[in-house]
């Protein structure tokens, strides 16, 4: 098999977005149909968006030269990291645990308890290649469980952003095109 420079992908395109919505919200099922009913988080960092296997495996050994005979999935897990840029009412909410929020002559108001909670949102994921029409790839997530991850710095040097860590809970999929 020969390798093939079309199959290597290059993300951060323009057109990369994390859109999340209610648990009620209704999936897309094409890989570029609008997603009705989310939001997108907005501008992502530029480190990207970082997909963890987080399963733990155990090694059975054998008796004989305590080799590895089996090895056992005890847990798997998928955990996805990014940072959103965007100040605005989604990532607020995503962030601390908002109670309440109003906004009125231009000044967002809200209550705060003093921790973090977990976020239940549905989630639909676009990547595309570099050239931002060719090649997309769309997870499509049922249950995304998202929370803080991280400290927010507010600095003169840097955007202070939000950093998420989001679970993927139960299957989900994946569409991808094909280069030809």
């Amino acid at each position: 098999m020969a390798v093939e420079a079309k199959n290597a992908r290059v993300y951060g395109s323009d057109l990369d977005a994390i859109h999340l919505g209610p648990t009620t919200a209704t999936l897309p099922t094409t890989i570029s149909a609008t997603p009705a009913g989310f939001e997108d988080v907005g501008w992502l960092h530029t480190d990207g968006v970082t997909e963890t296997a987080t399963g733990s495996s155990t090694q059975i050994r054998g008796h004989q030269g305590n080799k590895v005979v089996r090895t056992r999935m005890e847990s798997a897990g998928t955990q996805i990291q990014f940072v959103a840029l965007e100040d605005k009412a989604l990532t607020r909410e995503l962030r601390y645990d908002v109670k309440t929020s109003a906004t009125a002559t231009g000044v967002r108001t809200e209550t705060r308890g003093p921790g973090q909670k977990v976020v239940v949102k549905k989630a639909v994921i676009d990547f595309f290649d570099a050239d931002d029409t060719t090649i997309k790839e769309r997870w499509l997530i049922d249950r995304f469980e998202v929370f803080p991850n991280g400290d927010r710095v507010y600095v003169n040097n840097d955007i202070a952003a939000y950093p998420f860590m989001g679970e993927i809970i139960g299957n989900y999929t994946v569409l991808s095109s094909v280069p030809e």
